[in-house]
């Protein structure tokens, strides 16, 4: 089946390890260029060399998706050198230790807010004048099922729902220049070892241990944990052709551990 993302531009934040590392691979085997943009320098370096080995097209961007001003100078020098962004994943995501509300602190919520939500902003606003130029684009964000609410997760979470939210605001905006804004909501994505960057919130201690994690397992219609790979192809089918009449949507996909309406 062909999904048209042949020679599409297409830009993944955080694409270097685990569900950006997926999907980055994804788009490059259906013939797109991919535009790896992630903080962790030797890791997005990887990634993009094993792309380019398999025969893909991609290229590392080094990219704080929290500074705005950083962002708008990288995003107008992919456009400059590599050509216009036809589609943007807003993949970048963070979680630390997963805590009760009450023994959060401000900076925690902070940094959830900035890592989880701010950079879809920084991100979106960035691409989207020549979108809107263009009469053309695709925007796909990655959020999580904790955005319909779980235990000990109520800064990523709450930071989560707003991804929702604000896919919605910009599908509803911007659907009359041709642009699609469309959201994911994984289950839990384990990476494996040699993915896990230095910045990678799997680095510390997540306080998710094997019980914990087969706890989340069991919640799940299914019975099983979601994989990377799951999230990049749903990511490849809001990007293509075949969801051109889709905008605004939430996809869960987390064997169904949430069914949200």
């Amino acid at each position: 089946m062909n999904l048209e993302l042949t020679n599409k531009r297409v830009l993944v934040t955080g694409g270097a390890s685990n569900i950006g590392r997926a999907i980055s691979f994804a788009f490059a085997k259906e013939g797109a260029v991919t535009i790896v943009a992630d903080h962790d320098v030797a890791q997005a370096e990887r990634t993009v060399d094993e792309i380019v080995s398999l025969g893909g097209v991609a290229h590392p961007i080094i990219l704080d998706v929290t500074d705005f001003e950083a962002v708008k100078t990288q995003v107008a020098h992919i456009e400059a050198e590599i050509g216009p962004i036809d589609i943007l994943v807003n993949n970048v995501g963070w979680n630390g230790r997963q805590e009760f509300f009450l023994n959060l602190g401000p900076e925690r919520w902070e940094k959830s807010y900035r890592l989880n939500l701010f950079s879809n902003f920084c991100m979106t606003q960035a691409v989207l004048p020549v979108m809107v130029e263009r009469r053309s684009g695709s925007i796909v964000s990655i959020s999580s099922d904790a955005a319909f609410g779980d235990y000990r997760v109520a800064d990523y979470g709450a930071m989560k729902a707003g991804v929702l939210s604000f896919t919605r605001s910009i599908a509803k905006e911007y659907g009359r220049y041709g642009i699609r804004a469309n959201a994911i909501t994984p289950g839990m994505v384990i990476p494996p070892p040699e993915e896990i960057g230095e910045g990678s919130f799997w680095s510390v201690d997540t306080g998710l241990g094997p019980a914990q994690i087969a706890n989340i397992e069991g919640r799940s219609a299914l019975r099983r944990r979601t994989e990377a790979a799951d999230v990049a192809w749903a990511t490849l089918f809001f990007a293509s052709e075949l969801s051109r009449q889709l905008t605004g949507q939430v996809l869960s996909v987390s064997g169904g551990f949430q069914m949200p309406r």
